[in-house]
């Protein structure tokens, strides 16, 4: 009896903690431990879950729409008596309830399991080991139906980053749940302490894949053990390894952090006691492989465990995943297959920890493997000659490594120096041209004057637009992320004429105000060249395609959770960027890739909902002739001068003077009321 007991309190604080409160899905989609006789018999499913609600009455509604089913067994371990014995209970019952696979979980590890052969499935060449997202399990349902033999699922670009998350988060909440009891002076030591264990676990990784691992040293797979304290002394004697026999540096300072919170520093207690240590390897080891998980793992640790204060201070090199992925995969639309003959590279002159280069490497093996041109050949491209990277801070190019390598690689040429002045090893580097410039810089009063004639100024965000323009070849094409000033400040008017002249500016996209919050307010664009002479010339005469994103999925406020509503195909109702999962389990692009260059509402304005559901009418895209810019006394570029352009409503002078009368009566009233 107490077995079932707290078998059920197990599947209870599985479906709150990781169902409902990491993967976010809907409570009441979710049924535990219900009968459905008509379907089952007397035989209850753990675990169901369903794209409508369940109302108690509504069994055929709910059953028909099923998208995933699972048998919990506490306390069982993977192929015992009674993990067979529900590997039989999920085949029987999958079959009853139409769906096409099952799972089986021990409420720590879960296995899914194609319906008819009883093979474990896939996705994307990884076993499943986790609780997925309601958008996976439709599309693992979609996929299976169509064939039913089906075990190895694979994905697209943006399910990969989906799934690679999610996972990644819930096993950083597990990390948090341990760290309630470690004292860490600070956030920043918490993540460094993070940080430094993922990278001991990837340099093993890295020199497997490398194929330089030496079976007689001790290695992070080989800290494990029964007992906690052999745990701690084992990656106590593998950091030091790692600091005395190899080229590890670039980690070292994370790697002391790990050291001395577990060891101690001879003046201090360690931090972590020895149990705490042996749970967070097993966590940390339950993570394996990261190598091609495809996400941005600083981002991911740093949004989990950084304060407000700290992601501020983290802004001037972070920038969010959706928008490093989306704006890279719309600058890379036209790089579809891979062609030895067509080499190009891509550089981010102000990489920070590498986000747009991990998601450009993303977009472009996806774009290849759906081509059928991932050979050998592409994939020596896309790790050793396509990448560059370059960033003022030494730590930044480690994160940047770090998650090139985790992404897939492409880590070879990353580099410390100042793009504006190089020095150092960026030198030759930054005197190449690119086929193509991503980059989010820095914005603010800084030290060196901006290589251009149209104006003299030492702003930031400037010098790094003039730079990645000096990047580009001819043809070459860019994205750079941009304060609003420099598309309205009446004072940067040549500049923006310059900008015309040097290059075709084909889109400019307008991000939400709090689009960066809350490491930053600052009112964002995402401006898109292409170079067309690196000499003045006569201003560009084609169009500008301009468009501006009114919702991203986030909440329009300094808090920015995610808002997650969704029409009735499971569409994005307040989400312009994300691709998504349909109820059929059909994958669909993002609102703003769909539209991208060929969206115009000038014949009627577009309606949307916004994050509290209240409808919302307005311009939102459309092509403006450049004669229509140049005309303007500024040449100002705001996609919102053109598309919703404010007009004022001026008051007679009867209805300013009747306003001053109401306020000076309203401060007589108030001097009254003072004692």
């Amino acid at each position: 009896m107490m077995g079932k007991k707290q078998e059920a309190l197990s599947v209870g604080r599985l479906i709150n903690e990781v169902l409902v409160a990491q993967l976010s899905i809907p409570f009441r989609q979710i049924v535990n431990d219900t009968t459905f006789s008509k379907y089952t018999g007397s035989m209850r499913p753990d675990i169901l879950i369903s794209e409508f609600e369940y109302d108690g009455t509504n069994d055929e509604q709910y059953i028909k729409n099923l998208v995933a089913y699972a048998e919990a067994k506490d306390d069982c371990a993977v192929g015992d008596k009674d993990w067979e014995d529900a590997l039989n209970q999920g085949k029987l019952k999958a079959s009853k309830l139409g769906l096409p696979y099952f799972i089986v979980t021990n409420c720590k590890t879960t296995y899914f399991y194609n319906a008819k052969t009883l093979k474990q499935l896939t996705l994307n060449g990884n076993p499943i080991r986790e609780f997925q997202t309601i958008d996976i399990y439709r599309l693992i349902k979609n996929k299976l139906m169509h064939d039913p033999d089906l075990s190895a699922i694979n994905t697209n670009v943006d399910s990969i980053s989906t799934i690679s998350e999610a996972i990644f988060n819930k096993k950083l909440w597990e990390l948090a749940g341990v760290y309630r009891g470690i004292n860490f002076k600070d956030n920043t030591q918490k993540i460094d302490f993070t940080v430094g264990l993922i990278a001991l676990e990837y340099f093993e990784e890295k020199e497997e894949i490398d194929g330089s691992k030496d079976a007689t040293k001790v290695y992070w797979s080989t800290c494990n053990d029964e007992l906690a304290e052999k745990v701690r002394n084992n990656l106590t004697g593998y950091i030091s390894r790692l600091e005395a026999e190899t080229t590890f540096n670039e980690f070292k300072n994370v790697m002391e952090v790990v050291r001395i919170a577990i060891s101690g520093d001879g003046s201090n207690k360690p931090l972590v006691d020895v149990e705490e240590v042996k749970q967070i390897y097993s966590i940390i080891d339950s993570m394996k492989p990261l190598h091609g998980t495809g996400f941005d793992l600083f981002g991911a640790v740093y949004e989990m465990f950084a304060s407000s204060k700290e992601k501020k201070d983290f802004g001037e090199y972070f920038t969010r995943r959706h928008y490093t992925h989306i704006f890279s995969k719309l600058l890379l639309l036209d790089e579809d297959v891979y062609n030895k003959g067509k080499e190009f590279s891509i550089i981010d002159p102000a990489c920070g920890t590498g986000g747009f280069l991990t998601e450009s490497f993303k977009v472009l093996l996806n774009n290849y493997e759906k081509s059928g041109t991932l050979t050998d050949a592409a994939k020596v491209f896309l790790s050793q000659r396509c990448f560059y990277g370059v960033d003022v801070r030494d730590e930044n190019i480690s994160r940047t490594r770090l998650n090139m390598f985790l992404v897939g690689d492409g880590h070879t040429h990353m580099y410390t120096d100042n793009s504006l002045k190089p020095t150092r090893a960026g030198r030759s580097v930054l005197n190449k041209k690119y086929q193509y410039v991503i980059t989010n810089p820095p914005y603010g009063n800084g030290t060196i004057k901006a290589s251009t004639n149209a104006i003299s100024t030492s702003r930031t965000e400037i010098a790094f637009i003039c730079k990645a323009i000096d990047l580009l070849e001819i043809g070459g094409k860019g994205c750079i992320i941009t304060p609003d000033g420099v598309l309205e400040n009446p004072s940067y008017k040549n500049l923006r004429r310059e900008i015309l002249e040097k290059c075709e500016v084909y889109a400019i996209v307008s991000l939400p105000k709090f689009a960066f919050a809350p490491y930053t307010k600052e009112k964002t664009y995402a401006l898109f060249i292409k170079k067309r002479s690196s000499t003045i010339t006569k201003v560009q005469d084609k169009p500008i395609w301009m468009y501006i994103i009114d919702n991203d999925g986030l909440a329009n406020s300094d808090k920015r959770f995610p808002t997650k509503l969704r029409n009735n195909r499971n569409g994005w109702m307040h989400d312009e960027i994300s691709g998504w999962v349909s109820t059929d389990g059909i994958e669909m692009p993002g609102l703003l890739e769909k539209r991208w260059l060929t969206f115009d509402d000038s014949s009627k304005p577009s309606t949307w909902t916004d994050e509290k559901g209240i409808t919302q009418t307005a311009r939102k895209g459309g092509e403006i002739n450049i004669d229509c810019v140049l005309s303007d006394n500024y040449i100002t570029l705001l996609p919102e001068y053109y598309l919703r352009p404010y007009s004022p409503r001026y008051i007679t002078k009867e209805e300013f003077d009747d306003a001053l009368e109401e306020i000076d009566a309203e401060v007589r009233r108030m001097l009254d009321e003072i004692p």
